[in-house]
């Protein structure tokens, strides 16, 4: 369901859950919508979400878009706050499912290692500090791969 949505705010790189990398966007979204006071509608449901989502989800608007699509398709018809609160749950316990499960395909797991001298290491280390990039990163980054800076 939020599949394509996780994988865009990964890509992104944006703000995740520090132990499992779940974004955050989704989590906090629902957590807004299940501690809200205010619920009278789905309608104001979806519209505390969506801020929420927008918050955490680095401006993207096709991201906040597919995000409220499907808020108004599964939001569509609950008339009561307690039945759109127990949706929010539900749905906040299938984004972190969905989450966990493509943060565990995208996990580094293998390790390359090679050789260098003295020489070759301290100029390496040199030109990653310069970038404000830790080795493992600096390497990631000019082999082309994903890395944070």
């Amino acid at each position: 369901m939020f599949r394509s949505i996780i994988e865009k705010l990964i890509y992104l790189q944006a703000p995740t859950t520090r132990k499992l990398k779940i974004p955050l966007a989704g989590v906090s979204a629902f957590e807004a919508v299940l501690k809200s006071e205010e619920i009278s509608s789905s309608a104001l449901a979806i519209e505390i979400a969506v801020a929420e989502f927008s918050k955490y989800s680095k401006g993207n608007p096709q991201v906040i878009s597919d995000f409220k699509k499907i808020l108004i398709k599964e939001f569509s018809g609950l008339d009561t706050p307690k039945l759109i609160k127990k949706k929010a749950k539900v749905l906040k316990e299938i984004w972190e499912i969905e989450a966990r499960t493509l943060a565990a395909k995208n996990k580094r797991n293998k390790w390359l290692s090679i050789r260098v001298t003295e020489e070759e290491y301290e100029t390496i280390s040199k030109q990653a500090q310069e970038e404000g990039l830790d080795i493992s990163n600096y390497i990631r980054k000019r082999l082309g791969l994903g890395y944070k800076s």
